[in-house]
């Protein structure tokens, strides 16, 4: 079908192409013809005018020339002619010479052709010219007394007759050969028009009536074309149903293993963080109840010990330093049982229990903490008060190891006891998030997080940029059939 497409595209384009460019040339032929033929009939008529104006010229001359010789007689019609007589003289020549060589000066330059004719009729006016021009010329520059004058006005009228006859006769010869010039152009014009007929008919003839019967075919074989994609569009619908059904059962099994593969997933994550919880209580309450009471028993025997006297100052001295030995024990006992699980969030909640937890950071770490608790008398489920205290707490050991921050901030809130939502803002260095997704692994650091707060159906948003802090914003639902 598309080779099919491009046969009749380019074989319509090839003909309409040919068509055009041999009308487009003849007619292009025949404009320049028809402006070529303008601009010589333009000239033609300047020509023929300015032809006609030498005869004029010439009789002007002899009229003035005989009065200017009779100044006794015409003194008032001499004065008057006596400057014009010059520039006519002068306009005269000048236009005589143009006319013969085919050079015409007037408000723009005319060429004109002088035929073989108008040739031989200034050759033979040419003798009357000089004799009258060569007698005007006396009259101009007053070379001539009263017995001459009489001589010079004889010779220029005697003359001026056989310059008149001569100059119609060049007159007319311009004016055959402007209309024979018009009668040629007209003769082409004709042939042009009978040339552009006859492509007409033979691009009807051998182009059109070819190219409308090779359409008709081409479109028959559309048509069959189309008839059988129709058969076989009902045949691919048919077989596209059936891909969809089985896609349609393909997507809902891999939906239904992966939501298993998620639930397992998030069972596993929830027995192993419970177990890690349960642990962690046992661990504080055996440090607390257990080591704990038994360091706290060590310390009081200690104290007894104070009353006995010491053998030497050196003996005094390692008392003191096991009785520090024990207190320091004693503190980094209860350090660790409060990191295992602070009693103050069992008793006190999630607020009292973050409070606490960044103070006693911010002791040994310097960097300035504060804590917006914007919560107003909800209640939260134990399960989110203690994965909420695990992610803080696992925010600011990030913090600790990698930000190097000077200023931490943390706000708890919550939206019409919907949600509650927890936001950890530091300045520290930051990271790049592109690179840090390469090296992230489930469980640890950032990963642990969202798994915690994936397995409480919440949302987080982590933003860093290196140089710029990091921004963690936690948003947890408080209704969920987790709990």
């Amino acid at each position: 079908m598309q080779n099919l497409d491009k046969q009749v595209s380019h074989r319509l384009t090839r003909h309409y192409m040919v068509a055009l460019f041999v009308v487009a040339l003849l007619s292009l032929f025949g404009q320049m013809l028809i402006q070529r033929s303008l601009n010589e009939s333009s000239n033609d008529a300047h020509v023929v005018n300015l032809a006609g104006r030498q005869r004029m010229l010439s009789q002007r001359l002899c009229k003035m020339a005989i009065l200017l010789t009779n100044k006794a007689h015409f003194s008032e019609e001499a004065a008057f002619y006596e400057n014009e007589f010059n520039e006519t003289l002068n306009l005269w020549v000048k236009y005589h010479y143009e006319l013969k060589n085919g050079k015409l000066g007037l408000e723009k330059k005319y060429f004109v052709k002088n035929s073989k004719a108008i040739q031989e009729l200034f050759n033979e006016i040419e003798p009357k010219f000089q004799i009258i021009s060569s007698n005007a010329d006396s009259v101009s520059k007053k070379n001539y007394t009263a017995n001459s004058s009489h001589f010079i006005i004889k010779n220029m009228l005697t003359n001026e007759r056989d310059f008149l006859k001569i100059m119609d006769k060049i007159v007319f010869q311009y004016d055959f050969e402007a209309k024979e010039k018009v009668e040629n152009v007209k003769r082409i014009e004709f042939i042009l028009f009978g040339f552009t007929i006859i492509t007409l008919v033979l691009e009807a003839l051998l182009i059109f009536i070819p190219l409308v019967r090779y359409v008709q075919e081409v479109i028959f074989k559309i048509k069959e074309s189309k008839n059988e994609l129709q058969t076989k569009n009902q045949q691919l619908e048919k077989t596209n149903e059936q891909l969809i059904s089985t896609q349609k059962d393909l997507v809902k099994a891999t939906e239904e293993k992966f939501r298993l593969l998620r639930k397992d997933d998030n069972t596993r994550s929830t027995a192993l963080i419970e177990g890690q919880e349960e642990e962690r209580k046992r661990l504080a309450r055996d440090l607390h109840d257990g080591i704990g009471q038994m360091l706290t028993g060590l310390k009081l025997d200690s104290e007894q010990l104070k009353s006995l006297p010491f053998v030497n100052e050196k003996q005094r001295k390692s008392f003191e330093e096991h009785q520090k030995l024990i207190d320091e024990t004693i503190e980094a006992t209860r350090t660790v049982s409060f990191n295992l699980m602070p009693s103050v969030l069992t008793d006190f909640g999630l607020s009292s229990a973050i409070r606490l937890l960044l103070e006693r950071t911010a002791k040994g770490v310097d960097f300035k903490a504060s804590f917006n608790d914007l919560t107003e008398n909800i209640s939260i489920p134990n399960k989110v008060e203690n994965n909420l205290y695990r992610i803080t707490q696992e925010t600011l050991n990030n913090i600790i190891k990698h930000a190097k921050a000077k200023k931490v901030s943390i706000i708890l809130s919550n939206e019409k006891d919907k949600y509650i939502s927890l936001v950890v803002i530091d300045d520290g260095k930051g990271f790049d998030m592109k690179k840090s997704k390469k090296s992230r692994v489930g469980g640890n650091g950032l990963g642990n997080l969202q798994t915690r707060v994936r397995l409480l159906n919440g949302t987080i948003k982590i933003e860093s940029e290196p140089g710029k802090g990091t921004s963690i914003f936690v948003k947890i639902p408080l209704m969920n059939d987790n709990f």
